[in-house]
Formats: structure tokens, C-alpha cells, sequence
């Protein structure tokens, strides 16, 4: 049973890698199941017995890194009682994000790039929309901010749009250190982008 369930896993990566291969140069609207078939060696009945279609694996290939991302823990984030140990605690979180980018990155490039599900990036920015609510209440109760005049939606795109530009910027630039991007991030967010670039002037100077 296990064996047969190995070659289960198999055949399916076997047909989400040839999958990504072929969106290294096919857009995935022109991707037929007869090239992912011929990629990955394999007749079309085969396919049709672990996919229904293509659209199929493309979503299970997506769904895993979405389940990742989702999955980061945030329970030190949201009892953070200070602006100090919300920074650090932030920083963890983009850490790991970052290790999870770097660990599909090849996948990430290809998924979000010209030949990519152009809903992905939408999928994406719902995980981290649906994580900030969640997280919202939690980190003002304990930092005992009065979020009355905070309008919480403006507020909450904001951090995602920033969780977006990390995710985009790890995967445009893989050599660039995790600690960098990291410590930059949240500068910004918790300094703020004009007051960080004015110290950064003001050092180089």
C-alpha cells in the first residue's frame, strides 16, 4: 500500500514539474494536456488518472505553497505588548516566509511570472488579507491601541501590499539575504518608508 501510494506522489510531481517546465516558455492558457504528457513522459490516460485536468494541477501545485504560507504560527505576533517585541516578533514571520520563498523559488518565478496563473498573485494576497484580520484585534488588544480612528481596511491592504513586495522582491532577487530584506521591511513598517529613507540619507551622508 505504501509503495503504491509513493508511486502515486511520484507520477503527480512528475506531472507538476513538467507542468512548470512548460511555463518557462508556454503560457499556461496555451499549455495542453497533451504537452504536459509528452513533458513528463507519460500517455494521457495516466494524467486523466491523477488529474481531471490541467487546471487541477495547477491548483494542487498552488495549494501547497498557499498551505505553507498559511500555516506560519502568529501567536507570539499577536500577544506582542510593545512596538519592540511586535518588530521582533514580525521579523520571525517574514524569516519563515522568506524560507518558504526560498524553497519554491524556481516554482514561485515561474507561477507568478508572464506565463503564470494570473490569479495566483490574487490567491496569495487573500492568505495574507485573511491572516492580518485575524491577527488584527489581537495585536491593538494587547498593545492596548485605540484603533477607533484607524480605518482597519486601508490599514490591513497596506501590510499586505508590503507582505506582497517582500514575496515579490525575494523571488525577483534570490541572492539578496534574508536578514536584509527582513530588517528592511521592518524598518518600514514600523518606522515608516519616508522616515526610513531619511535615515538612511542621513547615514550614507
Amino acid at each position: 500500500m505504501a509503495s503504491y501510494t509513493n508511486k502515486i506522489k511520484q507520477t503527480n510531481y512528475v506531472i507538476q514539474t513538467a507542468l512548470l517546465d512548460l511555463l518557462g516558455t508556454v503560457s499556461f492558457n496555451k499549455v495542453s494536456v497533451n504537452q504536459i504528457c509528452a513533458k513528463a513522459d507519460i500517455n494521457r490516460s495516466t494524467f486523466y488518472r491523477h488529474y481531471v485536468d490541467k487546471y487541477q494541477v495547477l491548483d494542487e501545485i498552488e495549494q501547497e505553497i498557499i498551505t505553507q504560507l498559511g500555516a506560519i504560527p502568529r501567536n507570539e505576533f499577536e500577544q506582542s505588548t510593545s512596538i519592540s517585541d511586535l518588530a521582533l516578533n514580525l521579523e520571525v514571520i517574514i524569516d519563515q516566509m522568506l524560507d518558504i520563498v526560498q524553497g519554491y523559488q524556481n516554482t514561485l518565478s515561474l507561477l507568478l511570472g508572464e506565463n503564470g496563473d494570473a490569479n495566483f498573485q490574487n490567491y496569495l494576497k487573500q492568505v495574507f488579507l485573511t491572516r492580518m484580520e485575524g491577527s488584527w484585534q489581537k495585536i491593538h488588544r494587547h498593545l492596548k491601541v485605540d484603533n477607533h480612528h484607524i480605518d482597519r481596511e486601508l490599514s490591513a491592504d497596506f501590510i499586505v501590499a508590503a507582505n506582497m513586495s517582500i514575496l515579490y522582491y525575494a523571488v525577483k532577487h534570490p541572492m539578496v539575504s534574508h536578514q536584509q530584506i527582513t530588517e528592511t521591511f521592518t524598518k518600514l513598517l514600523i518606522r515608516g518608508p519616508l522616515n526610513t529613507l531619511y535615515q538612511s540619507i542621513s547615514t550614507e551622508d
